[in-house]
């Protein structure tokens, strides 16, 4: 069996940059894909970092939350109301003391009452309109003419 014998040589130079080209694509799709890894994996991490600061700020903001309502909740106890009331010149007032004024026209709100819930006339048909209700043989029967 015979080689063919090429008529002329490629250049060594040709072939160099053949085989480099060769190698280097993988390399250089391996590092774009590489740095898009990094550029999620950062944006995915700032975004960590930013739930979790988000997440410290909720919790000191609950925290002075439960202070305040803890200061409010001192600051209007009936024996602290009462010293201030004391304070400001008010006292207790006698049975004697208390006018009540009656107004002709004043309609006192009615109660309330809880509406009732929607009674179905009907409980076995449901919600739906007949229209709605009919079956797949049900039609058929009826597209027939049974």
């Amino acid at each position: 069996m015979r080689r063919r014998f090429h008529a002329f040589q490629q250049a060594p130079w040709r072939v160099q940059i053949r085989l480099t080209s060769g190698t280097m694509l993988p390399l250089i799709a391996l590092l774009i894909i590489g740095g898009m890894y990094l550029a999620v994996n950062a944006r995915h991490a700032r975004a960590g970092r930013h739930v979790l600061d988000l997440q410290r700020q909720q919790a000191e903001l609950l925290r002075y939350n439960a202070e305040m309502g803890a200061t409010l909740a001192e600051m209007t106890s009936p024996e602290r109301m009462y010293q201030r009331a004391l304070g400001l010149g008010f006292r207790y007032a006698y049975p004697s003391e208390i006018e009540y004024i009656l107004l002709e026209d004043y309609a006192p709100p009615r109660p309330f009452v809880a509406p009732r819930p929607p009674a179905s006339t009907n409980p076995g048909e449901g919600m739906l309109s007949p229209a709605y209700t009919e079956t797949l043989g049900e039609w058929f029967l009826r597209w027939l003419g049974w």
